[in-house]
């Protein structure tokens, strides 16, 4: 399956080189259309206390198995993403992957920073969602933040979340991944 998904990935990964290669329009050169925003789904969020591990979701069934099962904690809708993207509407890939022995999941919109993590030890679980590549479609940022110490990848809409992470929570502050729907 892990290779299967990495195949997968790469496959994609080099259709979109050669279409660039090719002279195929990228966004940038389009005139830009945004998803629409009746078409975006809850991005869950959950959190295992024992792992020190935020997981990240489109999938209630996939959220309930690990609330039932894996010991996380539901904590509600962190976003709203989109499913499917066109390729000209605005949005690029929100990867996910999982590192096992730490017990992280990562989510970035980079192909560079999946094949990095890859050696690091996380397996490639696919495309989580779809997410606004800049702030032109009204969304609002998606704050990533990590913990050496705990060794987690957090995601948040909110600035203050975000603060209080950094403050309190012993986070270091990532960036913006994207831009997403708030809640």
């Amino acid at each position: 399956m892990k290779t299967t998904s990495l195949a997968l990935f790469v496959l994609t990964t080099v259709t979109q080189a050669l279409a660039a290669a090719t002279g195929t329009p990228s966004d940038a050169d389009r005139a830009l259309a945004c998803a629409s925003p009746w078409t975006a789904v809850p991005l869950l969020r959950g959190y295992n206390g024992a792992w020190r591990d935020h997981f990240y979701t489109t999938s209630l069934d996939e959220m309930n198995n690990a609330v039932k099962n894996i010991g996380f904690t539901a904590e509600g809708t962190a976003a709203y993403v989109f499913l499917g993207t066109t390729g000209s509407d605005g949005t690029i890939p929100f990867y996910r992957l999982f590192n096992g022995p730490h017990t992280d999941h990562f989510y970035t919109t980079t192909a560079a920073e999946v094949s990095s993590a890859s050696r690091l030890g996380y397996d490639y679980e696919g495309i989580a969602g779809y997410i606004y590549q800049n702030a032109n479609c009204g969304g609002v940022p998606l704050y990533r933040l990590s913990s050496g110490s705990s060794i987690d990848h957090f995601y948040t809409t909110s600035a203050s979340e975000r603060d209080n992470a950094i403050r309190n929570l012993g986070y270091t502050d990532e960036g913006i991944s994207g831009y997403v729907l708030p809640v």
